[in-house]
């Protein structure tokens, strides 16, 4: 969580906190760790009125982007950043011109690439094996948290 909030860009979240402040919707999407995050992100834009949906079913995400609004931002969280599924939704989200936010490790990434704003996260110690993928996701949750509480 140090290690994130050192190499936290407020550049990057004053822009995010901004896209979520006028968003009529927001579509968190994650797949295993980063879809509990998603869900984790949903609960808590929902306990502020704000339109929240996380989807870890990329089929289900692609016809909630395909039929997004101008207003809406899809939030893709990866922290690898090269999760193909997450990376398919945020194309679609591009090609309808839907806002869109990335949270992933550092750097350029290809989920990054496509995002409007790229939030980053340290996952300086996570182990090479990532079985429970401890440190990417509690610096997620942290991200997220001060997504939150910025909004709130």
């Amino acid at each position: 969580i140090k290690d994130t909030a050192s190499i936290l860009n407020a550049d990057a979240l004053e822009k995010a906190v901004q896209l979520l402040l006028h968003a009529n919707q927001i579509h968190f999407i994650g797949v295993g760790a980063s879809g509990i995050v998603a869900a984790d992100a949903q609960q808590k834009f929902l306990r502020i009125n704000y339109a929240a949906t996380a989807f870890t079913d990329m089929h289900i995400a692609s016809t909630v982007i395909a039929n997004a609004g101008e207003n809406d931002i899809v939030f893709g969280i990866s922290f690898s950043g090269e999760t193909l599924d997450i990376i398919q939704a945020l194309q679609l989200a591009k090609d309808n011109q839907v806002k869109t936010i990335a949270l992933t490790h550092p750097g350029h990434t290809s989920v990054s690439a496509l995002c409007d704003v790229h939030l980053s996260t340290s996952g300086s110690n996570e182990a090479p094996f990532r079985s429970a993928a401890t440190s990417s996701r509690m610096a997620q949750l942290y991200l997220i948290d001060v997504l939150f509480l910025s909004l709130a």
